[in-house]
């Protein structure tokens, strides 16, 4: 079944702070909470009200379960470029579910990064341990129901991304143009990394335009397919440098 084009709310905080990390972790379920995390996926409360509500939101609904009762998802955090240790502010809602948070660990290597977590599928491939969380939590109809259709939240770097498709640089971009004002290639979303601008377009499937430089032509042209970027290339290097990561030895951003 050919998926739909998701709304730009459903990515998540990308403009909370520049650079993001995708973190592996790993929580032991306390067997008394497990109704309790149940229900607070299921009816979208779980971290409520907090910046990193989407991205949680998203990386359990995503998460398996192991024999250990450890529970294995990927999130997006900004934490450590926001000065902060890895899912700091994530840790205290966690606890309310988890006996223990029993690692956390990158989930792709940081000299390999350019910090594009909204748009990036470098994690698509990692195969989590177990069985589905939420189908352990027998909330497996949360996929399927109309009714909570406004508590499902998409995270991009665990769709498939067509990579045939992806293409790089200005010229890509200025190609798109004609396919998105002539045909059905709808623009998604776009933002900036330590590597350049990049954008997501819908075409029957998702692919990628990454790596294209920050000056005012691909800004224009952003601003004729409908998409805006607040933040800048600059920033997100400068907001890195001045972060823990930029004295991390594996980091990509200088």
């Amino acid at each position: 079944m050919t998926q739909k084009p998701v709304a730009l709310l459903e990515v998540g905080l990308n403009n909370i702070f520049a650079a993001p990390m995708r973190y592996y972790v790993k929580c032991k379920l306390n067997p008394e909470a497990r109704v309790k995390l149940g229900e607070s996926i299921k009816s979208g409360n779980l971290a409520k009200g907090q910046v990193f509500y989407e991205g949680m939101q998203a990386a359990l609904r995503g998460a398996t379960i192991d024999d250990m009762d450890i529970v294995h998802f990927v999130e997006v955090c900004y934490c450590l470029e926001g000065g902060l240790y890895p899912m700091a502010m994530e840790s205290p809602i966690l606890k309310e579910y988890f006996d223990s948070i029993v690692e956390v660990k990158d989930a792709r290597f940081r000299d390999k990064c350019t910090m594009e977590c909204e748009a990036c599928d470098c994690t698509r491939a990692i195969k989590l341990p177990g069985k589905s969380l939420i189908e352990k939590l027998n909330v497996k109809d949360i996929l399927n129901k109309k009714e909570i259709d406004s508590t499902r939240f998409k995270d991009f770097g665990r769709l498939v991304l067509n990579r045939r498709k992806q293409k790089q640089g200005i010229e890509a971009l200025k190609n798109i143009v004609y396919e998105c004002t002539t045909s059905k290639t709808k623009p998604i979303i776009a933002g900036a990394a330590i590597s350049g601008l990049f954008a997501i377009f819908y075409d029957g499937e998702y692919f990628r335009i990454k790596n294209i430089p920050d000056n005012n032509e691909a800004r224009q042209i952003f601003d004729k397919i409908g998409l805006s970027i607040s933040d800048s290339v600059k920033s997100v290097k400068e907001n890195a440098k001045q972060s823990l990561a930029g004295d991390y030895s594996h980091s990509n951003i200088v």
